[in-house]
């Protein structure tokens, strides 16, 4: 919880910088309202009896299917994407990250067996359970491709190989998909997808055009220095020029602001809270709720490492949101909804350890 709300605090300072220049900033203030409703729900999933999830797999796969179709159906296109479905006056809903949460909440389930990893009740790694899986996998992946989104469908097939890999399947399976994916890659993506590997490659091909975003977030994070240039005080960011720096670019902000030393205690905490949660897996008292946290964990680090990633040049360009700093009020409310979950976990281990304690005590007495 403490590392949440310290990454929180970053991202709305970070937010403030990227849009308050110019006067009152509304996204400040939408990203305050989605915090509230956030907190709600941290405090919600803290709470909730976690086996309701479990025996509501079924019901969750085709909820994700269902807002997946219906953002193709009748979503909102904002830069030739139609990833989000209008509320109003309540602002967007974004179901691909809804559907992220949902994803790891079923696969945790069939991968943990109708008997909960019980009496040998877990998935059996065969080539079938494999083959089925990434069926699975894939309708979702594909409905979130025709949106576009590269980066949201690089996610899901990045933490379900993790859960399935976690759950025993063999390497040389995932490698050979590997490769299967990397030949079939060219034909699915898209011609501006196609120019971001390219660019990758070499920025300075379209310098004023597709290279632009990688060699401007690259100048925002070396102008920093080792302790930044202060809060509202970025050139490249109160001069705009790195396109979507409150939102996929954030770390940009972070990196001239708050220098080399501010963006590594951003990765810091992000990394303990992926660790976190890889610990709250290993000694979870149930197999789904080691999957469950495990997926989490996944879920957060692969965000981390994409978005870095591309805002510092290492990676292609994606719409990846940084956790908890990026603004964007489906993934801030995702997010909260995770951390309750881990937290929810985090409390029935140390409800189980204090009851083995007492019956400990009870049966040898000191």
């Amino acid at each position: 919880m403490t590392i949440g709300a310290a990454l929180v605090f970053i991202g709305l300072c970070s937010i403030a910088s990227a849009t308050m220049h110019e006067g009152f900033s509304a996204e400040v203030a939408r990203q305050s309202v989605s915090l509230g409703v956030g907190c709600a729900v941290f405090f919600f999933f803290t709470y909730v009896d976690l086996s309701v999830f479990f025996r509501s797999a079924n019901w969750l796969y085709l909820l994700t299917l269902l807002l997946l179709v219906s953002v193709l159906v009748m979503g909102t296109s904002v830069n030739g994407a139609q990833r989000w479905i209008s509320l109003g006056a309540l602002g967007r809903f974004q179901p691909s990250e809804a559907a992220k949460l949902l994803l790891v909440l079923w696969l945790s389930k069939y991968l943990a067996g109708p008997n909960n990893g019980r009496y040998g009740g877990g998935i059996i790694p065969n080539f079938k359970n494999f083959c089925l899986m990434y069926a699975a996998l894939g309708v979702p992946s594909l409905l979130i491709m025709l949106q576009p989104d590269l980066g949201t469908a690089i996610v899901f097939v990045s933490v379900g190989t993790a859960m399935l890999w976690m759950s025993g399947f063999p390497w040389q399976w995932f490698a050979s998909l590997a490769v299967l994916g990397g030949c079939m890659l060219p034909y699915v993506l898209h011609d501006y997808q196609r120019k971001r590997l390219m660019i990758f490659m070499d920025p300075e091909l379209d310098p004023t055009g597709a290279g632009w975003n990688i060699i401007q977030a690259k100048i925002a994070i070396g102008s920093g220095g080792l302790w930044g240039k202060g809060w509202m005080l970025g050139s490249q960011n109160r001069l705009n020029f790195v396109p979507e720096h409150h939102t996929d670019f954030i770390f940009t902000v972070v990196g001239e602001e708050m220098g080399f030393v501010g963006g590594i205690c951003v990765i810091v905490l992000l990394a303990c809270l992926a660790f976190r949660a890889w610990q709250i897996s290993k000694n979870a008292s149930t197999s789904y709720d080691g999957l469950l946290a495990f997926g989490l964990g996944c879920l957060f680090f692969v965000h981390t490492f994409v978005n870095i990633g591309m805002t510092s040049g290492i990676l292609p360009v994606v719409g990846i949101p940084l956790p908890f700093v990026s603004y964007g009020g489906t993934a801030l409310i995702v997010d909260m909804a995770a951390l309750g979950i881990l937290t929810n976990i985090y409390r029935r281990q140390t409800a189980v350890m204090s009851k083995a304690r007492e019956l400990k005590a009870s049966l040898f007495p000191a």
